[in-house]
């Protein structure tokens, strides 16, 4: 049945879907005892691949797409000892409104002007299997965490290499090299610029609350993830990170009338961040400003052939897209197709470098809806399981993550780029509408059938 503390009566049906409270709370708990039963050595094989898979999701762009197989495997391979465990993972909030979007990007593939490319969008949406395949050992909640913090921390080694140019050796320099003056490391500047504000997000909780060894951690993970932001030399990802701080800021002392010392030492720190990595990259730094002051110019001049240029033409073509297809849009991989047409000598791009703009040019105001709906899905959840299981600082960090990826958005697709898109699915399975406790019998109790003695 339905959480007996929550008064359905309270709240209209799209926040009890989004609560899940078409999950039979009991059977679920049920579901989990069974698994614990039938397969103890099963559940810490299960917890070891999925913890290796998060940690190996933040490498290059091959291993990230590799990184969750072996999990992939040993699910199948244990599947019937996790019934219906994982019907309950895979039947999620998240997973059913991400096949919603899937089915109406199917549907736009019938006056997309590029159907392969449609389907190839689609692909992207690949990354929510992590929540079924991840939902068996959602009890460890708290290690999953940890383990994506470690993820990054591994991109930040990424970065280093990139920035000491593989220490002298060979085959690293080329494993890390991305555009010069700019320090991504595994990663695109842009995706790692998106990557790292999203990091700052998941850090920021254990910064504004954390106490003795939580807080030193979080304070190392922040300011590796605000001087890495800086070393990519992406200029949205840097908006963005300031924007990341003004909303931890905004949060501390309105929703969690945090200590106005906590908030402002918060916002000094950012500052000391920004000095310490103008430091490190203080060249790459003045030629993206001295660019940036170019390209401004040249679009005040009605110039669009700048990286910056091209970014505000596409902008403007995405709005032109919208404004003439609004409900349904071009169809999902039918953006470069229709750029071409409209503007055949300003170039093409997959997509329009702001996600809001490139769904409501492809999928119209439907295709807003539902990944409107989908976030929000994923923020109430992440909040709602950190409330109810109490789990510390680091329990409400896939919520900020979420929020950094949101704000990156404004200048990156989050939803289509590998990494990012990996990093969405993560989160979804970090934030589902519900997160069983462990059961009873593994601690003992003689009044569940089947507990140890």
């Amino acid at each position: 049945m339905p959480d007996s503390r929550i008064n359905p009566g309270d709240r209209g049906p799209l926040r009890r879907f989004a609560d899940g409270d078409y999950v039979d709370r009991d059977s679920c708990q049920r579901a989990f005892e069974r698994m614990h039963r039938r397969d103890a050595v099963g559940d810490r094989i299960h917890l070891f691949f999925a913890i290796g898979g998060i940690v190996f999701l933040f490498g290059s762009p091959t291993m990230t797409e590799i990184a969750m197989a072996p999990l992939a495997v040993f699910f199948v391979v244990r599947v019937i000892n996790t019934f219906p465990v994982w019907i309950h993972g895979f039947g999620q909030p998240a997973v059913l409104v991400a096949l919603a979007i899937a089915a109406w990007m199917g549907v736009s593939l019938l006056w997309s002007g590029d159907v392969a490319a449609g389907l190839e969008k689609m692909s992207d949406l690949r990354w929510m299997v992590m929540v079924g395949l991840i939902f068996p050992v959602i009890e460890h909640r708290m290690k999953l965490i940890a383990a994506m913090g470690v993820g990054i921390a591994m991109g930040h080694v990424g970065q280093a290499l990139d920035l000491f140019n593989g220490f002298g050796i060979g085959p690293l320099a080329r494993l890390v090299e991305n555009e010069p003056r700019r320090v991504s490391g595994w990663w695109h500047p842009v995706v790692g610029g998106s990557v790292l504000v999203a990091a700052m997000g998941l850090h920021l909780p254990g910064v504004l609350m954390g106490t003795g060894r939580t807080r030193w951690l979080a304070w190392a993970g922040f300011a590796a993830a605000g001087v890495g932001v800086v070393g990519t030399g992406s200029r949205g990802a840097w908006g963005a990170a300031v924007l990341m701080v003004a909303f931890g800021v905004v949060w501390g002392l309105v929703m969690r009338r945090i200590a106005l010392k906590r908030t402002l030492v918060l916002a000094g720190a950012s500052l000391v961040i920004v000095l310490v990595g103008g430091l490190l990259f203080r060249d790459a730094i003045i030629s993206r400003v001295e660019e940036s002051r170019s390209e401004l110019r040249e679009i005040g001049e009605g110039d669009y052939s700048s990286y910056s240029g091209r970014r505000v033409r596409m902008a403007q073509l995405a709005v032109e897209a919208a404004v003439e297809h609004p409900i349904a849009g071009v169809g999902a991989g039918g953006y470069r197709a229709w750029m071409d047409e409209a503007d055949p000598v300003g170039g093409t791009s997959p997509h329009a470098h702001n996600s809001v703009l490139h769904i409501g040019a492809t999928l119209g105001l439907v295709g807003l809806g539902l990944w409107a709906f989908f976030f929000w899905v994923l923020l109430r959840g992440a909040g709602r399981i950190w409330d109810e299981q109490q789990q510390g600082p680091y329990g409400l960090g896939p919520m900020f993550a979420i929020v950094g990826l949101l704000l990156a958005s404004s200048t990156d697709v989050v939803h289509l780029n590998q990494q990012t898109a990996a990093m969405i699915g993560l989160l979804a399975a970090l934030s589902p509408a519900i997160c069983p406790g462990h059961p009873l019998w593994r601690r003992g109790d003689p009044d569940i059938d089947g507990a140890p003695e």
